[in-house]
């Protein structure tokens, strides 16, 4: 690295700093991190993720701090930026420092059903934290749904199916603890955003993953789910998948890690193109599979994109759930999907849930 290298590196690394101590400290605001250090960014700060999708951009970063800076002008913060505590908070349902979940019991003398989700962040970033800021935590206590917000393995800390089968091992500790809890076993929905949303896909079309026979009474559980409501989740992780449906074949640098490879080469080898197929949910698609509410950024005709287009371009895109809908219509499975020109209705995706979990009419409870 050059001496004017080194020196523009570092600039950034104090324009980073400068804004975590404006945002933290109350001083004067300084500008949002550069792109390179948005995620780190984000580590700090995952509520200026608006969208939940586990990816920080600039518009976003530039929007938090303008928001925190009207906050500390007006002096009127509500406690906790208005977000809800956990019921149970940080409970942990196996053995990595990860496997930590927050429960938000809705109020009811019956068991309650209840949606598990899961954060996005590329399977190397983000946290459960997330979801106190996404309108459908209080949309389903209102109506009596409990939320479960779920920390998973990253990729850093193992490669598939690690992060898989900790969902999966949480769906089955919610089980285990849902006479304690006031939860009821029988009706569980996954949702999810971005890499959450595919993990949650991931779960809902998998076979059980139960062991009957196994001394630990939550692997005895079943990792089945009612229905599902995963928000920008690829269908698949297939290389071929995203050309044929995205026109895109340039990966970023998560996609390979998550399955523990070197480089984009080593996905090409006999072994890592057997694990992607596996994590990929569309290639366990079947009768048994239950009702999908599905929601993406941009617009089918926007489909196919340059074979260069980056990742982030279109990794969120409808064009990657459009088979998963066409799939299940073979099945004649239910499957409603959403994209930018046929968005979703307001209170669309906690009238799924009612529908197939049941609940309440809604509330102005919590």
């Amino acid at each position: 690295m050059t001496t004017n290298e080194r020196w523009r590196v570092g600039r950034a690394w104090v324009a980073f700093l400068g804004g975590l101590v404006a945002t933290c400290g109350g001083a004067e605001s300084a500008p949002p991190p550069p792109d390179a250090n948005l995620q780190q960014w984000l580590q700090r700060f995952p509520a200026a993720d608006a969208n939940g999708d586990g990816v920080l951009t600039e518009a976003e970063a530039r929007a938090y701090r303008a928001a925190m800076r009207q906050k500390k002008t007006t002096r009127s913060p509500a406690p906790g930026n208005g977000r809800l505590a956990p019921t149970h908070p940080d409970v942990s349902y196996g053995p990595h420092a990860r496997n930590v979940l927050d429960l938000w019991r809705a109020e009811s003398d019956q068991p309650t059903p209840v949606l598990l989700f899961f954060h996005g962040g590329s399977f190397k970033g983000g946290d459960k934290s997330v979801v106190a800021g996404r309108p459908i935590l209080r949309e389903c206590l209102q109506v009596g749904i409990s939320v479960v917000s779920v920390n998973y393995r990253f990729s850093s800390d193992a490669p598939f199916p690690a992060p898989m089968h900790d969902g999966a091992r949480a769906v089955q500790f919610v089980r285990y603890k849902a006479a304690e809890w006031n939860l009821d076993p029988e009706r569980v929905a996954a949702s999810g955003s971005s890499a959450g949303a595919t993990l949650a896909l991931w779960i809902a079309l998998h076979d059980d993953l139960a062991e009957p026979a196994n001394a630990d009474p939550v692997a005895r559980q079943s990792t089945r789910v009612t229905c599902a409501s995963p928000h920008s989740g690829t269908a698949s992780l297939e290389l071929e998948y995203f050309r044929e449906h995205a026109g895109a074949v340039r990966l970023g640098a998560a996609l390979w890690q998550l399955f523990g490879a070197e480089s984009p080469a080593e996905l090409a080898t006999a072994e890592k193109r057997a694990l992607i197929r596996e994590a990929s949910p569309l290639r366990h698609a079947t009768r048994d599979d239950p009702p999908l509410f599905l929601t993406y950024a941009g617009d089918p005709a926007e489909a196919p994109f340059p074979a260069d287009a980056s990742q982030s371009a279109w990794i969120h895109h409808v064009s990657l759930g459009l088979p998963l809908q066409s799939r299940y219509a073979e099945l004649g499975l239910e499957c409603e999907l959403f994209h930018r020109s046929r968005p979703a209705p307001a209170g669309a995706e906690v009238a799924f849930l009612r529908r197939h979990l049941g609940g309440r009419p809604p509330t102005s409870g919590r």
